[in-house]
């Protein structure tokens, strides 16, 4: 019995000397690097889709152009040369009497005059311009500024989804550097199990197998070093893809991961880019429909032709015209019933697209709701796991310290405790995918929502 107790005592004297030496390291501090939010605006800069939703739009604009020069005239300017096989002339024929006296003129009668030479050479200006269109254009005018709206619209579903994607990333980031410390602490408590453990079995209070144990554990935490290693590198090469900042300059990213605050005011979908993008779509469509009307309509336009070389003019032809007309088309072979009913499809295409995403944009908005539920109840759960498995690390190391349980008790305490913190903290993240998930099914997902 008394040896028994001087073993407890000799334990307890040993592990207390080990955790002095191996105190578990205090967290670093955040380290420095770029912020959430600049890393966002620099992915926002170099998206590759913002460009091409600004291309499209500037297409848009470009169309809108030509669409009013369509009220421009059009001028042309047409030389031409031509060749006849023989001169234009007039010839009046001989008079069957004498219509003068001889003594006045004693001539023929017979007279040939040319009144246009073989060779033709003439150059002319003309012009013509559209004085009214029959609607069309002003009407298709609407529809391309609804088009324009609906394309910017979609420039703001990429940003969140841009938004949400670099959180993710970053969030993988923080996930690292907090699973960084949590194996630092280990490595210091395992450091000080192990300088206990060779103490004991130096002085027969531990066997072999004990200290196999803890040098076990202790390949495992590198393991998991070098697992977080690889799962850092990773997120860095999809930040640099996604920002275009070279690597280096992402290495030192250590953020913090705090759950995110869920917004429960906005629980509608109306601000949703994609709602308005579809809204805008339809009055495109409603307009394209109008524009069809003017196919039955007459169009005026005014023209003019002036002739800049005039020396082979006939005699009959003007030097300059100026004039209106109207160009009404009676029969278009159906051409604009065809086109006015496949617009009346095209608007029907356009509601039930409308209709379709307002149904699974609000079944997605109720699922996100849900997830923020969840994930709220599931980091609650995790905290108090964390708290529990703390206190039966305490109680084991102590328990250990006393000669009560095995080695293998207070390893299987230690890992307990590893595998709480790792799911609190991954709990965390998806906290924060949820939230944001939640803010980009509404619609309003910012910059300033992810922080």
């Amino acid at each position: 019995m008394k040896r028994s107790t001087t073993s407890v005592f000799s334990l307890a004297a040993l592990f207390s000397s080990a955790v002095a030496l191996g105190q578990p390291l205090t967290p670093a501090p955040v380290g420095g690097g770029l912020s959430r939010a600049a890393l966002i605006e620099q992915a926002l800069t170099r998206s590759y889709a913002l460009a091409n939703n600004q291309a499209e739009q500037t297409k848009v604009k470009i169309e809108q152009q030509s669409l009013r020069n369509q009220y421009l005239p059009e001028i042309t300017f047409n030389p031409t040369f031509t060749h006849l096989d023989r001169d234009i002339s007039i010839t009046i024929p001989r008079l069957p009497y004498q219509p003068l006296p001889k003594e006045l003129y004693s001539g023929p009668y017979d007279l040939s005059q040319v009144i246009q030479r073989r060779d033709i050479l003439r150059a002319t200006v003309s012009a013509n311009v559209l004085l009214f269109s029959g609607t069309k254009i002003p009407t298709l005018g609407k529809a391309l500024t609804a088009k324009g709206k609906a394309i910017s619209a979609m420039a703001d579903k990429e940003r969140m989804a841009i938004i949400r994607e670099v959180a993710q990333v970053y969030d993988q980031l923080a996930l690292v550097a907090k699973s960084e410390q949590v194996l630092t602490e280990a490595d210091a408590r395992l450091l000080a199990q192990t300088t206990f453990i060779n103490r004991a079995v130096k002085e027969g209070l531990a066997t072999p197998y004990d200290r196999s144990k803890v040098e076990l554990a202790t390949q495992d935490l590198k393991a998991k070093h070098v697992d977080l290693d690889g799962k850092r590198q990773l997120a860095i090469a999809r930040l640099t893809q996604l920002t275009g900042l070279p690597a280096a300059q992402l290495a030192d990213i250590r953020p913090e991961l705090t759950p995110l605050i869920a917004d429960t005011l906005a629980t509608g979908i109306d601000n949703r880019p994609e709602i308005r993008a579809l809204t805008f779509s339809e009055q495109a469509a409603n307009y394209k429909q109008k524009a069809t009307i003017a196919g039955y309509l007459p169009q005026a336009y005014a023209f003019g032709k002036n002739e800049l070389r005039r020396q082979d003019l006939s005699a009959i032809e003007p030097y300059w015209y100026v004039g209106v007309g109207i160009r009404w088309t009676l029969f278009d072979k159906m051409a604009a019933r065809s086109e006015r009913r496949t617009a009346q499809q095209d608007v029907l295409i356009a509601q039930n697209s409308l209709s379709q995403a307002r149904e699974l944009l609000t079944l997605n908005l109720a699922k996100a709701q849900t997830d923020v539920a969840t994930a709220n109840q599931l980091l609650a759960v995790a905290r108090q796991k964390t708290n529990l498995a703390r206190r039966a690390l305490d109680i084991a190391t102590k328990q250990y310290e006393q000669g009560l349980i095995r080695i293998t008790e207070r390893l299987e305490a230690e890992s307990d405790f590893q595998k709480a913190e790792f799911d609190y903290l991954q709990a965390i993240v998806n906290q924060r995918t949820t939230v944001v998930a939640q803010r980009e099914a509404t619609g309003d997902l910012t910059v300033a929502d992810v922080y």
